[in-house]
C-alpha cells in the first residue's frame, strides 16, 4: 500500500507543479497590467522593480495554491483513469476512497504551511508592497529637456533650448540618476551639449532675470537629486518690476545654475505604519477586534443612558429598546432607518437645540455603533479567511478525486475547464459571503466557511457515487453526460410496474 501511495503522489507532483506555475504566471501578468501604469516613466532601478515583483507574489501564491491542488488532482486521477489503472486497482479490491489517502495527507501539509504563510508572510508582504507603491506614487517622473520647448517645471524658472546634442544625437536630454540608463555626462569633458539657451526667472517678488547663453552642459549633482546646468558665453539681464528704469546686464564666460529636485530619486520616506485588514497577522486582528469591542461596549452603555433620558411617549423609544435588548446590543446600530426623523417631525425650536437633544445624540451613537460593528465583522472575516482558504485544499482533494476518475477521457483541457468552473462558483460564494458579513447580515464565520461546507457535501456525494457505482457520470471527448436523476427515473419505473400488476 505504501508503494501505491508513493506512486499516486509521484503522479500528482507533476500536474500540481505545472498548474501552480501556470496559474501563478497568469495572475502575475494580470497584476502587471494594472501595475505598469503606476511605474511607467518613473525610471526605477532594477532592485526596486525586483522588490515590487517579489512583494506582489505572496498574495498570488495564497490564491493559487488551492486552485493548483484541484487542477493537479483532476489531471492526475484523470490520467490514471484513462489508462485503466483505476480499474485495475478496483479489481484488486482497492476502493476509490483509499486512493485519496495520500493526496489528503499532502493536502494537510499544504494546508498547515498555507495557514502559516497567510499569518506570517502574507501580511508583511502586503504591508511592504503598499508602502512601496506609496513611495513610487510620490516619485516624480524624470525631467527631460526637449528642443524648442519651454520647460517650466523648475518652480518659477523656464528653460528653452534650441538644440541638443548627445552622443547618439537624440532630440531630447534626460536627467536621471547615475545608476540608471539615460544619463547626461557627469562632467562636460567634450563640446557643449546644449546650444541656444534662454532661461527666465520670474519670482513672485524681486527682480526678474533673463539668462541667454550660446551653449551649455548639464550633469547630475553628487546627491543625484539636483542637476547642475553649466552655461558658456552669455549674459544675465535683470530688471526690477518696481524700478523698471534700473536695468542690469552682466556678461559671463561660465555660469552655473542648480536645478533642484529634478533627479527623480526614489525616496522611501513616505511609508505608513498603518496596516489595513489584509496587512494584519492573526494576533494583530485579535488585538484590533478587542479594541473595537471595547468601543462597542462603551457605545452600548452610552446608548442605554440616552435611551433612559428619552420621554416616555417617544415613538422611537420602543424600537431602540428592542434593538438594545436583542443579541446583547449587537444589532442596535441597524435600527437607524426606522428612527431617522423626517423634516415634518422636527419639534418646534431651533435646529441647534434639536441636534443636541438626547434623541439626536442617541441616533448619532447608533451610527457610530453600526460602523463599529461593521469594522468588527470585517476583521473577523479576515481572521476566518486565513483558515478557510487553506482548508479548501482538503475540500478540493475530496472533490477532485472522483471528478478526475470520472473525467477519464477529457484530457488537460477538460480538467482545467472543470477546475475553473469550480473555482468560479467557490469565489462567488466567498465574495458574496464577505459582502453579507460586512453588512452584518450573516456571521463572519459562516460567511467564510459556507463555501467549504457546500463543496464538502458535493465532494462526499461524488465520492459515494464513485464508490457505489450507481450513478451515470461520464465525461467524453465532446462533452459531459451527467444524469443524477437516473435513480429517480428507475424508481418511478418500478412503481409503474407494481401499479400495472395490481
Amino acid at each position: 500500500m505504501k508503494t501505491l501511495h508513493r506512486y499516486i503522489l509521484f503522479e500528482l507532483t507533476g500536474p500540481f507543479i505545472v498548474s501552480f506555475s501556470l496559474l501563478t504566471f497568469i495572475l502575475f501578468m494580470r497584476n502587471m497590467v494594472f501595475l505598469f501604469p503606476k511605474i511607467a516613466g518613473k525610471h526605477l532601478g532594477w532592485t526596486v522593480i525586483a522588490e515590487l515583483i517579489v512583494l506582489s507574489l505572496p498574495f498570488i501564491v495564497a490564491l493559487v495554491l488551492p486552485m493548483a491542488v484541484l487542477v493537479g488532482i483532476i489531471m492526475s486521477f484523470g490520467r490514471l483513469s484513462a489508462d485503466n489503472e483505476i480499474t485495475a486497482m478496483k479489481a484488486l479490491g482497492i476502493p476509490a476512497h483509499r486512493l485519496m489517502l495520500a493526496p489528503l495527507g499532502a493536502a494537510v501539509v499544504l494546508m498547515v504551511a498555507a495557514i502559516w504563510f497567510n499569518d506570517r508572510v502574507l501580511p508583511e508582504a502586503n504591508h511592504r508592497y503598499k508602502n512601496l507603491l506609496i513611495d513610487i506614487a510620490y516619485l516624480k517622473p524624470t525631467l527631460k529637456l526637449r528642443e524648442g520647448v519651454i520647460m517650466d517645471e523648475f518652480g518659477g524658472m523656464g528653460i528653452l533650448v534650441n538644440r541638443i546634442k548627445e552622443k547618439k544625437e537624440k532630440r531630447n536630454l534626460s536627467l536621471t540618476a547615475p545608476d540608471q540608463t539615460e544619463l547626461g555626462e557627469r562632467e562636460p569633458a567634450g563640446p557643449a551639449e546644449l546650444f541656444g539657451i534662454i532661461i527666465t526667472e520670474n519670482p513672485p517678488s524681486g527682480p526678474r532675470k533673463t539668462i541667454v547663453a550660446d551653449s551649455g552642459a548639464i550633469r547630475m549633482a553628487p546627491d543625484n537629486k539636483d542637476a547642475l546646468l553649466t552655461l558658456y558665453h552669455g549674459e544675465i539681464q535683470e530688471v526690477d518690476p518696481q524700478r523698471q528704469q534700473q536695468f542690469q546686464r552682466l556678461f559671463f564666460t561660465r555660469h552655473q545654475l542648480r536645478l533642484r529636485d529634478v533627479g527623480g530619486m526614489f525616496d522611501r520616506g513616505h511609508s505608513s505604519s498603518y496596516r489595513s485588514d489584509r496587512e494584519l497577522t492573526l494576533r494583530m486582528i485579535r488585538d484590533r477586534i478587542a479594541q473595537w469591542r471595547l468601543e462597542a461596549d462603551s457605545l452600548y452603555r452610552m446608548a442605554r443612558v440616552l435611551l433612559d433620558s428619552l420621554p416616555a411617549g417617544d415613538s422611537a423609544s420602543g424600537d431602540f429598546e428592542k434593538a438594545l435588548q436583542s443579541s446583547g446590543g449587537k444589532n442596535f446600530g441597524r435600527v437607524l432607518p426606522r428612527v431617522e426623523p423626517a423634516a415634518a417631525e422636527l419639534p418646534s425650536g431651533t435646529l441647534t437645540s434639536y441636534l443636541k437633544s438626547p434623541k439626536m445624540r442617541l441616533i448619532q451613537t447608533c451610527r457610530e455603533a453600526g460602523y463599529t460593528q461593521q469594522r468588527i465583522a470585517s476583521l473577523e472575516v479576515e481572521f476566518w479567511k486565513k483558515f478557510a482558504i487553506p482548508f479548501a485544499s482538503l475540500i478540493f482533494v475530496l472533490l477532485g478525486v472522483p471528478l478526475g476518475i470520472l473525467s477519464r477521457r477529457g484530457g488537460a483541457g477538460v480538467s482545467i475547464s472543470i477546475s475553473m468552473g469550480v473555482f468560479l462558483v467557490y469565489w462567488i460564494c466567498l465574495i458574496s459571503g464577505e459582502t453579507l458579513a460586512d453588512r452584518l447580515l450573516i456571521s463572519p464565520f459562516w460567511a467564510m466557511w459556507t463555501p467549504n461546507a457546500i463543496f464538502l457535501v458535493v465532494g462526499f456525494w461524488l465520492l459515494i457515487v464513485q464508490v457505489r457505482g450507481n450513478r451515470s457520470l461520464a465525461l467524453a471527448r465532446g462533452g459531459i453526460d451527467f444524469n443524477p436523476l437516473k435513480p429517480l427515473a428507475r424508481l418511478l419505473r418500478k412503481k409503474r410496474g407494481h401499479a400495472g400488476e395490481a
